[in-house]
């Protein structure tokens, strides 16, 4: 579907001669906007909604990258800064795999990080911080990367229910 809206907001932007990028960008915020309001219509409520949420991931997590890339460049050119580096483990939201990787290729883009590794069965992810005196704010970035990413995916629909909790004993009783 994104091919679609991409060929139109193309073909809106040659048939008004503006083949510039701005042009293309401005046609592109066009068919966006018609698509949306015609969403209902048509059906693409769904993806309406995932292009919007994605761009407005991709635009925040844009910012994170520039915003480490100068913690890093503190901490390389700095003459007094003492990084404090550390291996932060992690329990992700959803143990998933696919969720795992794409967080995990995240966490590598971004400088100062990397995932090292992701135990499937207990849902743990290991993280290597370049300056982690607090691991703590290490790992509320992780979760806030992958809150995002989550709501992303989840887009249009209702994420998965949670594992319940075993059944009690005999002879126990529920809280």
């Amino acid at each position: 579907m994104l091919g679609v809206h991409i060929l139109l907001a193309l073909g809106l932007a040659a048939f008004g001669g503006a083949l510039s990028p701005l042009g293309v960008v401005a046609a592109f915020l066009v068919v966006h906007l018609a698509l949306r309001l015609a969403a209902e219509l048509l059906g693409i409520r769904r993806y309406v909604r995932r292009l919007e949420i994605g761009t407005a991931f991709g635009l925040w997590f844009i910012a994170e990258v520039f915003k480490a890339t100068v913690h890093v460049a503190r901490i390389v050119l700095g003459r007094r800064v003492a990084p404090a580096p550390a291996v932060v483990r992690v329990r992700l939201a959803r143990a998933d795999e696919r969720i795992a990787t794409l967080l995990g290729c995240l966490l590598t883009l971004t400088p100062g990080t990397l995932a090292l590794d992701y135990a499937p069965q207990s849902g743990l992810m290991y993280i290597h911080a370049l300056d982690a005196d607090d691991a703590d704010a290490v790992e509320d970035g992780v979760r806030e990367i992958e809150r995002r990413l989550l709501r992303w995916i989840d887009a249009g629909e209702a994420p998965p229910p949670a594992p319940s909790p075993p059944a009690p004993r005999s002879g126990e009783h529920a809280p």
